[in-house]
């Protein structure tokens, strides 16, 4: 979800707490007889709210940390890539083999094999443009997948011999699980936040319970108490608290 709509959320329940304390104001009077919009119920649900707020917050940066890890652990993977088909290419593989590696290195980087040619004005016109199907496999899984099957066939390659330490398969097995216990812990944490905020929409917004629904509901018993042209009631008419999209 965006800034904007994590703000909203807070404005919400800062909205629903005005809301309560101007339902405690009224003492006695203020009497329904459901008991969810009872001055108890009310205050029961500010306080899930506030705690279900609190813990999408609490959920954010965990998240944001182990996706900015992610990133950058697996920046190095497209230049290493090319310097690994480029490695065994200055083998004496055969050029199958090589076309082998240089797919895989394709898919890891999100290039294509083949250059689109760009529709033409005719052909937009009538409607007989060519339909082109993404090829980038550029996802993190995707990536590795990708990463793990290249250099599981170049330990499968007797000419694959490098020198250099970090082109050599075990210290690329060990990227590979270096990258791979990041995308996890990423996943992981997406998760968590996921579900916070889950949980926090129950609170806000489920159908009948939720937040909105119950401050409607108070808003028509105010009504009903004090008259719709009540002081009151205009209190209570211009607080807005409704679903964030």
């Amino acid at each position: 979800m965006t800034k904007t709509s994590e703000t909203g959320h807070a404005k919400n329940v800062a909205n629903f707490e005005e809301l309560t304390n101007l339902v405690l104001s009224h003492g006695i009077m203020y009497n329904p007889s459901r008991s969810a919009i009872k001055a108890p119920g009310l205050q029961m649900l500010l306080d899930e709210a506030k705690t279900s707020l609190q813990n999408v917050t609490n959920a954010l940066p965990p998240y944001k940390m182990a996706a900015a890890e992610r990133e950058t652990a697996f920046q190095i993977v497209p230049t290493l890539t090319t310097r690994l088909v480029n490695s065994l290419k200055a083998t004496d593989t055969t050029s199958r083999m090589d076309e082998t590696a240089q797919s895989l290195a394709r898919k890891i980087k999100g290039e294509r094999a083949k250059t689109i040619q760009p529709t033409t004005a005719e052909a937009t016109a009538t409607g007989t443009e060519n339909k082109h199907i993404s090829t980038a496999q550029t996802s993190y899984d995707s990536v590795l997948d990708n990463f793990d099957k290249l250099i599981k066939q170049l330990q499968s390659i007797p000419q694959y011999t490098p020198n250099e330490m970090e082109l050599q398969p075990q210290s690329l097995n060990t990227l590979c699980e270096t990258l791979r216990a990041k995308n996890n812990q990423a996943k992981i944490t997406a998760i968590a936040l996921d579900n916070a905020r889950i949980a926090r929409n129950k609170v806000l917004y489920q159908p009948i319970t939720g937040l909105t629904d119950i401050a409607a509901d108070v808003k028509t018993y105010i009504k009903s108490l004090f008259g719709a042209t009540s002081p009151e009631y205009r209190q209570v008419s211009g607080i807005e608290i409704k679903p964030v999209k």
